[in-house]
């Protein structure tokens, strides 16, 4: 590829010319990886949390913890009309990935079923979410504008939770 002065285009600049965009002047393939990260992110949120429920015997921590599921069932409810909308199936969190996050925390509660256990674990599996968030919203910027609007109300949503698990330390 020349330009008019007879020189080579830089390769970014060829790159971008070939980067596929939807109407909104959004990366599609990029908003897509967003869409699907971030389903990979809640359903594992969503599934860990499932798993850590029948070990957890105060009725406080229990009504919360299902609180976050029933949120997590709205974003993944969000994300499919999305994706619907764009015509794309997320990838979903890898199924060993699922399975060897529950074993780990059910090898966890095995051992302590205290409260202060309990918000160790979720401390420590928000953090994760809270930093693969803040990741995706570095990476995907010029995504469309809907998924990343989810991706911030998700990482508020983490950074608030995150906060509130800490009273049980």
């Amino acid at each position: 590829m020349t330009t008019t002065n007879g020189k080579n285009a830089a390769p970014e600049q060829e790159k971008a010319e070939q980067t596929p965009v939807t109407e909104n002047n959004c990366n599609v393939e990029k908003t897509r990886q967003a869409m699907s990260d971030l389903y990979k992110n809640v359903t594992m949120a969503q599934s860990c949390i499932k798993t850590l429920l029948p070990y957890v015997e105060k009725q406080e921590v229990t009504k919360a913890l299902h609180k976050q599921v029933e949120q997590y069932d709205r974003y993944v409810e969000q994300l499919d009309e999305m994706c619907e909308r764009l015509s794309f199936d997320p990838t979903p969190a890898p199924k060993f990935a699922i399975t060897m996050a529950n074993m780990g925390i059910r090898a966890k509660m095995m051992t302590d079923k205290s409260i202060t256990h309990v918000a160790k674990i979720m401390l420590q599996g928000t953090l994760n979410g809270i930093i693969d968030l803040y990741r995706m919203i570095r990476e995907y910027n010029d995504i469309n504008p809907e998924v990343m609007l989810l991706q911030k109300q998700i990482l508020r949503y983490e950074e608030g939770k995150f906060e509130s698990l800490k009273c049980y330390l």
